[in-house]
């Protein structure tokens, strides 16, 4: 990838991963204590679940983590442990309804509220 466009998808995703983090630390705290249902989205949703039911942050969390995700596999940086990817993993353990030992969602947010804490804004 020539630098211009490094650059480019560089800036992207730096602006994806602030928006990212800052409706993350924005919303978390009320899910950690409300228990609401922010991880489940169109991408991970058990059968039993119906979209009008989420909060209207779940759709747009997923868009900016998959964003995200895509920019850092793009520029070549590493995913795992990214934002982007946190949040995903999260969304796949709440969906995983074969797993009877998967966290809740106040154990999601509370622990995923830990993990942000380490990006800085």
């Amino acid at each position: 990838m020539k630098a211009a466009q490094l650059n480019k998808v560089m800036g992207r995703l730096e602006q994806a991963e602030a928006k990212l983090l800052d409706r993350l630390r924005s919303v978390l705290p009320r899910v950690a204590e409300s228990g609401e249902m922010l991880f489940f989205n169109s991408d991970f949703l058990p059968e039993i679940i119906r979209l009008h039911w989420l909060p209207k942050e779940s759709e747009e969390l997923l868009g900016l983590a998959k964003e995200a995700v895509s920019l850092r596999e793009e520029a070549g940086l590493p995913v795992l442990g990214a934002l982007g990817q946190l949040y995903l993993s999260t969304c796949a353990e709440a969906a995983n309804m074969s797993n009877p030992h998967r966290r809740g969602p106040k154990q999601l947010a509370a622990w995923l509220l830990g993990e942000v804490g380490q990006f800085k804004s």
